[in-house]
């Protein structure tokens, strides 16, 4: 058996990097750490859960290819 999301490992390490780090600003201007705006960190979690899903999208993908050549 193979990996089928073995290119996408960089990505996925990627996505879970990006979105600890936009948990961590968000919790920081919440705290309300004065070097923190509210509004940017949201903004920055967006941007991180969009580019989230577009790896999880990649990885669907790539089964839905593996599932068409296995039939």
């Amino acid at each position: 058996m193979f990996d089928v999301a073995q290119s996408l490992r960089p990505g996925l390490a990627d996505a879970q990097n990006r979105l600890a780090g936009a948990e961590r600003a968000v919790a920081r201007a919440n705290a309300g750490d004065p070097g923190r705006n509210a509004d940017a960190a949201m903004a920055a979690t967006a941007r991180a859960a969009i580019f989230t899903e577009a790896v999880m999208s990649a990885v669907h993908a790539r089964l839905n290819e593996l599932k068409a050549v296995a039939r």
